[in-house]
């Protein structure tokens, strides 16, 4: 049986409470227990200390559950919030920005501190002198006006102007607009430049949407996204993310994080004895009264009555056939298989004096149709770099570049050396920049989002595929709960299973933000079920009270 869809409906969030709340066996009658002895017995776990775990457990926690363990597969709290430090610059190799200012994050960071003194945009990625690959620099006029077009449309789509009737990709809508524009241009000498510019755009975008190839992402997603304001887009943490990890952890109780405690299986039960919700006042409960099991790669067990799995929609769909039992319902697997979670990846090129300019924003490689020579040559030898969109100046440094580069590269990219990154990258450099003398970096500092196990990635995105089969948020939210027969055979449903990541946020996927949400809904949903009140007034009844 489905339990995401039992009975071919879907109860709302205040029925399943209600259902709750009906379903405590009268044989109670013995006990004198209030809302807080229900927190302080139910077992929760959460898997994975990301953003939306770390969250999470601090809402439950502020709300008086006591019972909390978070499972962390690595050896550091953050998912992909990982931040490094040269000298007294703070490197990201995760997410680097807040977008945004009315978000709960943001609203979390600004209380302890943690923005900058003055809010500005501090984004200037994708800028600067774009160089094509025989080392000419592109006027700047030709690439606004190639940039004006995909922006135009970008807006469009973010209006919801599209053919509703229809599924089209991100491609085939920013081609159809770029096309529209070249038809105009007769006899227009810079038209080949103008294509390689598009195509530049094109990898830029699917960079952003984390995706191998932009004709994968549907139009839709651009729609459902909610975009933020354009002034306050890009808000850095003033100490490095892992100032608002720290924060957070210092937040939570003690000895509820346990780091290096990979889970193997989540074993949870389809349907509950009748004795489910008595047992929840039990505080001598022996570990099969529980109805999830989790077992971790060590062997170690722990015991819970739900849990909120927060690993990435990455190591959820490789390990989708192994990581539930019974395994998800049709419906939330396909609706995880079509969404995309692709690799973006970060190279930090440290050198020991900067070979730029101060007022330089930064080198976007613009690859023209025919590739020769030298760069044909090192691209033979390493394929990723074409995946690379350019190299930005990091502005709180003077000595450091940060490069991007996304898809079947950014995977490629982590399977070599890190000297090795280096050498290529500035080959690259003095070809794209005919500057024969730029050095070699003294360090490379690069992310491996896709080669982690535990993350295989970087962030989501939503696929033709995930509207074409009618896949649907709610499919991709939904909590599984498992039912319980009572004494007089009424069924009732506990929730069993909750999810929570960037990945099932409803309109801020692939976002900091977004996670952090996603984990504050998961808690406020345990919470609102939780909220049973059961008062003994005399020996022989009780009452059972919903409590808002």
């Amino acid at each position: 049986m489905h339990l995401a869809s039992l009975r071919h409906r879907r109860p709302t969030e205040s029925s399943k409470v209600i259902n709750l709340w009906e379903s405590i066996p009268k044989q109670m009658s013995n006990m004198s227990l209030s809302k807080e002895n229900l927190k302080d017995n139910l077992r929760i776990v959460i898997v994975g200390a990301g953003l939306a775990g770390l969250a999470c457990a601090l809402e439950l926690s502020k709300n008086n559950f006591s019972k909390i363990s978070i499972l962390e597969a690595q050896d550091r709290v953050g998912g992909r919030l990982h931040s490094t430090h040269i000298d007294d610059c703070f490197l990201e190799l995760g997410a680097q920005w807040i977008h945004g200012t009315d978000n709960a994050l943001f609203e979390f960071l600004k209380s302890h501190e943690l923005l900058p003194g003055v809010l500005e945009e501090t984004s200037f990625e994708g800028e600067g002198k774009f160089c094509t690959s025989d080392g000419r620099i592109i006027p700047i006029h030709i690439v606004e006006e190639v940039k004006k077009i995909i922006n135009n449309a970008k807006t469009e789509l973010e209006k919801g102007c599209y053919d509703k009737n229809s599924t089209e990709s991100v491609f085939s809508f920013f081609s159809r607009a770029f096309k529209s524009h070249v038809i105009k241009c007769n006899n227009d000498p810079d038209i080949a430049l103008k294509k390689a510019l598009f195509n530049w755009c094109v990898k830029f975008e699917s960079i952003d949407n984390a995706c191998d190839y932009l004709n994968d992402i549907s139009v839709q997603s651009f729609t459902e996204w909610d975009e933020c304001p354009e002034e306050l887009y890009h808000i850095e943490f003033s100490k490095g993310s892992s100032s608002l990890l720290d924060t957070l952890v210092s937040l939570l109780p003690r000895d509820i994080l346990y780091l290096k405690k990979p889970v193997k299986t989540i074993k949870w039960c389809e349907n509950l004895n009748a004795d489910f919700y008595s047992q929840l006042f039990n505080k001598d409960r022996s570990e099969d009264s529980f109805p999830v099991v989790l077992e971790c790669e060590n062997g170690e067990k722990f015991y819970a009555d739900s849990v909120i799995v927060t690993a990435s929609a990455g190591f959820l769909k490789e390990n989708i056939d192994t990581f539930f039992s019974p395994s998800l319902p049709k419906n939330k697997r396909e609706a995880l298989e079509h969404v995309a979670f692709g690799t973006v990846n970060k190279i930090f090129l440290i050198y020991d004096e900067p070979f730029w300019h101060s007022d330089d924003l930064g080198f976007q490689l613009v690859w023209e149709s025919e590739v020769t020579g030298k760069c044909e040559a090192l691209s033979l030898e390493n394929p990723w770099i074409y995946d690379i969109t350019g190299f930005d100046v990091m502005q709180k440094s003077s000595n450091i570049l940060l490069g991007w580069i996304g898809g079947e590269g950014a995977r490629l990219m982590e399977t070599v050396d890190e000297e090795t990154v280096g050498k290529a990258c500035s080959d690259l450099l003095r070809i794209f920049l005919k500057r024969p003398d730029i050095p070699n970096p003294c360090k490379v500092i690069r992310s491996c989002w896709h080669s982690n196990p535990y993350i295989r990635g970087s962030y989501s995105s939503r696929t033709l595929k995930y509207y074409q089969k009618d896949s649907t948020l709610h499919d991709l939210q939904h909590s599984l709960y498992t039912t319980c027969a009572s004494k007089n055979q009424e069924e009732h449903q506990w929730p069993i299973v909750l999810f929570a990541g960037e990945a099932f946020d409803e309109t801020s996927f692939s976002s900091a933000h977004g996670a952090f949400r996603s984990g504050l809904k998961a808690a406020e949903h345990l919470i609102l079920s939780s909220k049973i009140e059961v008062r003994k007034e005399n020996a022989c009844s009780e009452n059972c009270l919903f409590t808002s």
